[in-house]
């Protein structure tokens, strides 16, 4: 009876080791391209700061049993359910946080109240501007996910391509026939290639479950879920306050929802089009309104045109005019018929890539405050844990 009950606590153990198996990854991000990336380099002064805008950011994901690390260039973050804590390592600074899993919890309890005092304050310190025009811009929404049916091999794994498309569109009704541009086109496209998880992938997402599951535990969450729902930063800032917008970001959220698998790679472009009749002014040239913050040394083009309409004004820009150069970026289709040309660009693209998957033991020092370090207060949670 004995052996068969150190047999059972031996399979047990054995079965928890391979459950909780090292595993390790790292993911690439970069902007690769844009009609933006141009005038940006060529900023003397910001040569650094842009210089490290452009650089791949990459960071290494390692999980060890019950404990987890993402390594950065300039910082680290470890969590480890054992001990309910999560330490932050600024690596530049020599220096370490430590916030512990209660601590989050209050936190999440506070964050609906946070925000409501910070939305007041914001309100209060804004200056008083001038009312803006009032304008019978009419915007309509569009969201897609498309199975190309195209495969390739990314990083090792087999991808499939499935593309995602949120577009935002501006019509000016009272503009003239004669305008170069009376619809502007707004597009955040996501080229994805997908494959199925990846053991590696998998036991990460495995720790995530977990790590959620005893974090949130006894946690009310329904006061601030609703808010988050949707959002996507990138969208929330391209689209928000526009009519429309918080359905399609939440219809957005939902095809998102379809895509099953690790997104292995995936490019990410933010730009536009404009359509406007034959024979005129096309928008790549077009000037953008003052209140545009767009290098003047770039090709604006359609994205010239991006930051008057999210600013309300949008189409009431499209009536000054002036040569732009040729940008790659850009291009202008006429229609068949001659009545209509399409204007397009790119404003910014970037690229993340998961790659190096790995199996192999993670060694127990990724997990560890680095000797000579400093303990620091918590960003948000004030004097250091004990």
């Amino acid at each position: 009876m004995k052996t068969r009950n150190l047999t059972a606590i031996a399979i047990i153990l054995m079965a928890s080791r391979m459950t909780l198996a090292d595993a390790s990854y790292q993911e690439t991000t970069q902007i690769t391209g844009g009609s933006m990336v141009a005038p940006l380099k060529s900023m003397g002064f910001l040569s650094k700061s842009v210089g490290n805008m452009f650089a791949p950011n990459t960071t290494t994901t390692m999980v060890h049993g019950n404990q987890k690390a993402v390594v950065g260039k300039d910082s680290t973050e470890i969590t480890d359910l054992d001990r309910e804590t999560i330490t932050h390592l600024d690596n530049l600074h020599k220096t370490y946080s430590v916030v512990t899993f209660a601590q989050m919890r209050q936190a999440f309890e506070n964050m609906p109240k946070q925000m409501e005092q910070a939305q007041q304050q914001a309100k209060q310190d804004q200056p008083q501007q001038p009312q803006q025009p009032k304008t019978d811009l009419k915007t309509s929404f569009d969201v897609s996910v498309k199975n190309t049916g195209v495969s390739k091999d990314v990083n090792g794994l087999t991808a499939q391509e499935q593309v995602v498309t949120m577009q935002m569109h501006v019509t000016d009704p009272n503009a003239p026939p004669t305008d170069a541009t009376n619809t502007v086109t707004y597009v955040v496209t996501t080229d994805a290639w997908i494959a199925p998880d990846p053991p590696e992938v998998k036991e990460v997402q495995d720790f995530d479950k977990r790590f959620g599951q005893k974090l949130m535990a006894g946690v009310d969450m329904s006061a601030w879920r609703s808010q988050m729902a949707g959002q996507n930063p990138a969208m929330a800032q391209l689209f928000g306050g526009k009519p429309g917008s918080q359905e399609a970001m939440a219809q957005m959220a939902k095809e998102m929802a379809k895509l099953q698998g690790t997104r292995v790679m995936e490019v990410t472009r933010m730009g536009g089009s404009g359509n406007g009749p034959a024979g005129s002014q096309n928008p790549a040239q077009t000037s953008a309104p003052a209140t545009n913050t767009t290098p003047a040394s770039s090709n604006t083009s359609v994205g010239g045109l991006l930051g008057s309409a999210l600013g309300g004004s949008a189409l009431g820009g499209f009536h000054r005019k002036k040569p732009a150069p040729a940008d790659t970026n850009n291009s202008t289709t006429p229609a068949a018929d001659g009545s209509q040309t399409t204007s397009s660009t790119v404003l910014m693209e970037t690229t993340t890539q998961k790659s190096n998957f790995s199996r192999e033991s993670v060694p127990s020092s990724n997990f560890e405050v680095p000797a000579g370090y400093k303990k620091v207060d918590t960003p948000m949670y004030g004097t250091p844990s004990k």
